[in-house]
């Protein structure tokens, strides 16, 4: 997971998109990539990369593997191997990650601390694992899941 030195399952995967004009406010955790146009409002914990593209707004936590800039972030950005300030990026909130991983592009813009620390104290600022997630494939169908949930449902009780 964020540190380790296993390869991420999700290399050479779609990113998950929220694409412009949408917008998300909570907490948004996998182990895919994901690729932010539009807004985002809370935190981010990623086992792979966060690309917050042009026209991305971004108001959280970011912590992930690798974390690249176009777009603005306001908020604290994690990475256990590297982040990415393009040329139309801008943060305005704290960097902390490894030594030598931090690239900054011209134009690329940072309003806030930039802290290094070691690969083994990235691991504890960083998750250690991810809620989990629900299986992909289930041996039950839909229509025994509702017809055990309606079995469970107790009947109006008959009068004699």
């Amino acid at each position: 997971m964020f540190g380790k030195d296993k390869k991420v399952t999700a290399s050479g995967s779609v990113p998950t998109y929220i694409a412009k004009g949408m917008r998300i406010e909570g907490k948004i955790w996998g182990t895919r990539p994901i690729w932010i146009e539009g807004e985002v409002r809370g935190s981010v914990d990623c086992d792979s990369e966060v690309i917050i593209g042009e026209s991305g707004k971004v108001d959280a936590t970011i912590r992930a593997s690798i974390i690249k800039v176009n777009g603005f972030v306001e908020g604290e950005l994690l990475a256990s191997k590297q982040i990415e300030i393009m040329s139309k990026g801008r943060v305005r909130g704290n960097i902390t990650n490894i030594p030598g991983s931090l690239v900054i592009h011209d134009g690329g813009i940072v309003e806030g601390l930039c802290k290094t620390e070691t690969a083994e104290k990235m691991k504890n600022l960083l998750p250690q694992s991810l809620p989990k997630l629900l299986p992909e494939e289930t041996d039950i169908s839909v229509k025994e899941i509702q017809t055990t949930e309606n079995k469970e449902t107790p009947e109006s009780p008959q009068t004699a």
